[in-house]
């Protein structure tokens, strides 16, 4: 069959509307296929893209607007037609807005010193070839906003740009307090009219708020009609006596007329919200609508703008409509005393319910093409609050259009604006759709109005989790309510997917933070309706459940991208417990054993587990490794993608894939040092060099730098021996806790914490001669852990601090010249919480070392436990490994990953087969390369000759 091959002339005013940056509104758009079709009619199968270099030098400016913002908007179009002239080839490459309510929603820190919140703010780039004329052309931006009511403030470095754009990344935000749910409607507005557009925006919003505060009005009228719930005679104080009958009726009356009269100044308000100001300079003067204040602030908005009206007196708050002010506060004064209590809490309680069904509309935009986001955030379970979104879209609409604007620019129209074109609008693209896909295999319906496939909103409905939790007693008795709580406000963004370490696009696309929420939140309304249907709650479900839990190293990462502040490594760590105490979790023979290992204390105990561990278990792994390259098998290009628990099969052979760390020490750092008696607080010194000068620090070497990889320990020992400090070591082998509560032990992570605590109670006051002023740790989870044991309380006025941190501030370091070159693996949990790890590290080292990104897969026992998803991480990390490790051979130099964590030194250790890249821990590297190869042996003889003290606890 003979191709159909047409020649398309478009004018390029056809794709937007002129004076519009974006214009996706025109569906038709001459025929041009693809673009602007939304799906309806085929699939794109193959596309050029044009990519343009960023020029080198880049600043990032934002400007804060105290004004109001139909004062400041016009910024906006000074800056882009200054920018747009590119001076000194200074170019314009981004310029984004936040309206007060979105700064306010996003945590916002205002960067003036004036003591006042924005009105808005513009963030923005500006590129160029040239910094001297990127640097004038951003300090020209600085002085248009100086002259609008606003300040400018500049960033330079890549860090301090990061930050600025943080704001605007968290955007999300605006809908948390709704459960992430709302209305996104984007309308496109000439610039020039974009202060019209605000206005009117803040027009719609005064309204919304007036009508609300009638609602609340008339439900406290309704209260205050109704039985009064008032405290009973035992609850008051002495003294107080009980409210008599004509006391009670005298108060309602009052209190009626009090709501009555409000109801009536903010009912005058709404309806007289257009009236023209000179219309109304009579009335303000009363004492109930404002009285002389009001009345000369409307005088003086005249003298500035004469055809104001009474709305614009409520947007600059010089006219207020205030429940605090106006009857909150009175009805407090009036129903004063402990009688009135319960009464008062019921009024509070009203408040809050009247005020959680208030609609607004939140503006952020990208400014430089008018573009804006207009945002509603509605409860999906409150009917008359969507009915007034609602409305509320369908009047933003009408403004836009009559501002020339039109109301779609990047968000397309779906099914949600459909009712906002017209027939004259669509009746192209419906032709268009009838030749070129009459059977409507292509979304069908799609921006089409059939009467057999509605394609608005008229089928549409969204359930509210909310509605199924309050009667539920499974919310009431377990866990399972307080994890529904904390991940409610999730808005569904996805910020924290590029940070997630079992977030792996090529093997699962489920289990990004973002997804495991959605999940979470589906399971627990299947454990609801089971429970409230009374079929008991399936196994499978149980099962999916710890699926969920289970993809997660608990590194915590996910929560500095999220706009609300969930923590998944949280919420898994609670998932695991609830799991636990409902006797589902599933019994997994190796953490288990790796559990059993980190709880035990009796140092004979932990010798057979080690021994059986390390000694048998590591090289039966080792064993398996060599039999299936034997075999010919070899780690996959790429990891077999995943839905729930692989069969045990795949599971052995992912478990065997990657060959443990060899050559480990034979027995524990306390073992060699011969300081396992739990009676005895060890103080190692070099007596050469301790003097009155010499700091006491206090080591916690924890479970991997001291049980299995006890060359982490000692050389964090002997650095702080070869600095003269006096290294305090806890009495015994000890856990910090942080494994049993991340495996779901939160029960006895507490109970090590607690213990933990009230033993280096002790330990200070037995050593209360020594000033100990820094506690050393070497293991980041440790860290994580250390930080709520309050050591300041324990040793007052100290400071918790890696070792390598503490190193580098006492100048410890290589020299320049020399050694290989070095890749830094940053632990998940890093340790460095005071300075930067990799800056720490390069200074260690003498050298600049190359930042190694992603998790390496070990993350405690979770390699063990579930070999399947360590597999996927891997693979991420493995092509990391791969890329940065060649990038320093190409240079000719040998290379070697450093890390910082103890348990990363194992995982990291396990990639030499496929990278040639040997592993070890900064501090042993520093030890080999200043001590030599010999330095255990000659640090363990040193401590034995003098250099160990032991106090009787």
């Amino acid at each position: 069959t003979a191709l159909d091959t047409r020649v398309l002339e478009i004018p390029g005013a056809r794709f937007r509307k002129e004076g519009l940056g974006k214009d996706v509104t025109d569906k038709f758009l001459a025929g041009l296929p693809g673009v602007q079709k939304e799906g309806c009619d085929g699939l794109i199968t193959s596309a050029r893209w044009v990519l343009h270099r960023m020029p080198p030098r880049v600043r990032t400016f934002c400007l804060e607007f105290f004004g109001q913002a139909r004062e400041a908007i016009p910024s906006i179009v000074e800056i882009k037609d200054y920018l747009d002239q590119r001076p000194g080839g200074a170019i314009l490459a981004g310029l984004e807005h936040l309206d007060e309510r979105y700064l306010r929603a996003v945590g916002y820190a205002p960067k003036s010193k004036r003591g006042a919140f924005p009105k808005m703010a513009l963030f923005g780039d500006i590129v160029g070839e040239d910094d001297d004329a990127v640097a004038r052309a951003t300090a020209e931006v600085v002085r248009m906003a100086n002259a609008r009511v606003g300040e400018g403030f500049v960033a330079v470095s890549p860090e301090a740009r990061k930050k600025f754009w943080l704001d605007r990344k968290r955007t999300a935000a605006i809908a948390r307090h709704t459960n992430a749910f709302k209305i996104n409607e984007d309308v496109v507005i000439p610039l020039p009219r974009m202060g019209e557009y605000v206005d009117g925006i803040e027009r719609i919003n005064v309204e919304l708020s007036l009508r609300n505060k009638l609602a609340l009005a008339a439900e406290l009228d309704r209260a205050l009609h109704g039985s009064w719930t008032l405290a009973r005679n035992e609850e008051l104080g002495e003294g107080e006596a009980a409210v008599s009958d004509e006391e009670l009726q005298h108060l309602r009356e009052q209190a009626l007329g009090l709501v009555e009269a409000v109801h009536a100044r903010w009912t005058f308000l709404l309806e007289q919200i257009d009236t023209p100001l000179p219309q109304l300079l009579p009335l303000l003067a009363e004492p109930l609508l404002g009285g002389s204040g009001a009345q000369t602030a409307a005088m003086q908005m005249l003298h500035r703008a004469p055809r104001a009206t009474l709305f614009h007196l409520l947007q600059e708050h010089s006219l207020r409509a205030s429940w605090k002010l106006e009857l909150r506060r009175p009805l407090h004064t009036l129903l004063a005393g402990a009688a009135f209590a319960p009464l008062r809490g019921e009024l509070d309680a009203l408040h809050k319910r009247v005020l959680k069904g208030r609609v607004w509309v939140a503006l952020h935009m990208h400014a430089g093409d008018g573009n804006v986001h207009t945002n509603i955030p509605v409860n999906s379970d409150d009917y008359a609050m969507l009915q007034a979104a609602h409305e509320a879209v369908a009047r933003i609409m009408t403004l836009a259009r009559s501002l020339d604007g039109v109301i779609s620019g990047e968000h397309g129209i779906g099914i949600t604006k459909l009712e906002f074109l017209s027939e004259e609008e669509l009746r192209p693209f419906a032709e268009y759709k009838q030749e070129v896909d009459p059977q409507g295999r292509f979304n069908r319906g799609k921006l089409l109005r059939e009467a057999s496939l509605p394609a608005d909103l008229t089928n549409a409905y969204t359930p509210s989790f909310g509605l199924m939790g309050h009667e539920s007693l499974i919310m009431q008795q377990s866990d399972i309510g307080a994890i529904a709580d904390s991940v409610k406000d999730c808005l569904r963004c996805g910020k924290c997917k590029p940070v997630c370490a079992t977030h792996v696009p090529r093997a699962n696309l489920l289990y990004s933070p973002r997804n495991k929420i959605l999940a979470t939140s589906l399971l627990v309304e299947a454990f609801l309706y089971e429970e409230q249907t009374r079929r008991g709650i399936s196994v499978h479900h149980w099962e999916e459940f710890e699926d969920v839990a289970d993809h997660c190293t608990v590194c915590h990462k996910c929560e500095s991208p999220c706009p609300v502040d969930i923590d998944f490594g949280d919420v898994s760590m609670n998932m695991r417990n609830l799991l636990r105490k409902m006797g589902k979790k599933t019994f997994r023979p190796a953490s288990a054993a790796g559990m059993f290992f980190l709880n035990a204390t009796d140092a004979r105990t932990i010798k057979a587990a080690r021994t059986a561990m390390v000694g048998w278990g590591f090289k039966a792994q080792n064993l398996g490794h060599r039999m299936l390259r034997a075999l010919g098998a070899r780690q996959t290009a790429a990891p077999p993608a995943s839905t729930g628990r692989s069969p045990l099969r795949e599971q052995v052979i992912h478990f065997v894939n990657k060959p443990m760390p060899g050559g480990l020490p034979k027995k524990t750092a306390r073992a060699l040092l011969d300081i396992e008696n739990p009676d005895f607080v060890p103080i190692i010194r070099n007596p050469a060099k301790i003097s009155e000068d010499s700091d006491a620090v206090f080591y916690f070497p924890g479970c991997g730098s001291e049980r299995l990889f006890s060359q982490v320990g000692l050389a964090t020992q002997a650095m702080l021996y070869e600095l003269g400090a006096q290294t305090v070591l806890p009495p015994g082998y000890l856990c910090c806790g942080y494994p049993q509560t991340s495996a779901g032990r939160a029960d006895l992570g507490d109970a090590i914490t607690t213990d933990n605590r009230v033993l280096f109670h002790r330990v200070a006051n037995t050593l209360n001669y020594l000033d100990i002023k820094t506690v050393i740790v070497s293991c980041g989870t440790c860290m994580d852990q250390l930080l709520k044991y309050e050591f300041d309380a324990i040793f007052p006025g100290c400071r918790l601090l890696d070792i390598h941190e503490y190193l580098m501030e006492k100048g410890m370091g290589l020299e320049a010249a020399g050694g290989p070159r070095y890749l830094y693996h940053d632990p998940c949990h890093t340790p460095m919480k005071t300075y930067s790890p990799l800056s720490v590290a390069s200074k260690l080292m003498g050298q600049e070392v190359v930042l190694s990104d992603r998790c390496c897969g070990e993350a405690g026992t979770f390699a063990v436990a579930r070999p399947d998803i360590a597999h996927q991480v891997r693979f991420r990390k493995l092509e990391e490994l791969r890329r940065e490790g060649g990038r320093i051979a190409a240079d000719g130099n040998a290379a070697k990953i450093l890390t910082s964590c103890p348990a990363c030194v194992q995982g990291l250790s396990r990639y030499r087969d496929e990278t040639g890249l040997d592993t070890d821990y900064i501090v042993v590297e520093l030890a080999n390369r200043k001590f030599g190869p010999d330095w255990q042996r000659q640090f363990i003889e040193r401590v034995r000759r003098g250099g160990l003290e032991q106090v009787l606890l």
